[in-house]
């Protein structure tokens, strides 16, 4: 019987769900930019007082410390979704308890097993199945879909607020450090470097820009 599996599948709903509030559009491109600046100045014999920073983009999303427009973008996205992971976390229940019912039907022998009431369980239990696959592929396209559309304008502006800083600070490069961690491109780290705190000070006193999220259609 597939229930299990159904029960199991729900866990990737959270974690995706999870690794979605760490997402950001703004860093791949910004790294490859630094990682070929590093390689002009090195080629260019550059000096050594060359200044360079890195940011760790993850702590973007701490709710404390993080970027605030970012951190209400994740929530708003969030709200958006409740309902979706409510009706999900609904059918996962049902399933759990049919689930629960079949073995303490099959572990009490001393209770024939009515095969009429197995068959209802087992039929009921793969239509719950059907019904949480394609609900949970309608909450992946969404979650994919209004990630990009709440969060894509919000990740734009950091992107443009951290080339102004570097140019405003004199940062020749600033290194996106949880894209090349993820990358294992990391050999070594200086944490003097570190400006992810600096940097989320500085934009979240920036006056508010018109970067806006997308309303759900």
């Amino acid at each position: 019987m597939k229930i299990r599996g159904a029960i199991r599948s729900f866990c990737q709903i959270k974690e995706f769900h999870t690794i979605m509030k760490r997402f950001t559009t703004l860093t791949l491109s910004f790294v490859f930019a630094a990682v070929f600046a590093v390689s002009a100045f090195a080629q260019a014999g550059a000096a050594p007082t060359t200044k360079i920073g890195w940011i760790d983009t993850g702590a973007f999303a701490d709710p404390k410390e993080g970027v605030t427009k970012y951190n209400a973008a994740l929530t708003a996205l969030d709200n958006e979704m409740k309902p979706r992971v409510t009706e999900l976390t609904t059918i996962q229940t049902k399933l759990k308890t049919i689930s629960d019912d079949l073995q303490k039907m099959q572990a009490n022998t001393a209770v024939p097993i009515n095969q009429a009431t197995v068959a209802a369980k087992q039929d009921e239990g793969q239509r719950l199945q059907r019904e949480f696959e394609f609900k949970k592929k309608e909450y992946d396209a969404a979650v994919e879909k209004r990630s990009g559309e709440v969060l894509g304008p919000v990740s734009a502006d950091i992107s443009k607020a951290i080339q102004e800083f570097a140019k405003q600070k004199g940062y020749a490069v600033v290194l996106d450090i949880a894209a090349l961690a993820n990358a294992n491109a990391i050999l070594a780290l200086d944490a003097t470097s570190n400006i992810t705190k600096e940097f989320i000070a500085y934009y979240n006193t920036r006056p508010a820009t018109t970067a806006t999220a997308a309303a759900p259609k």
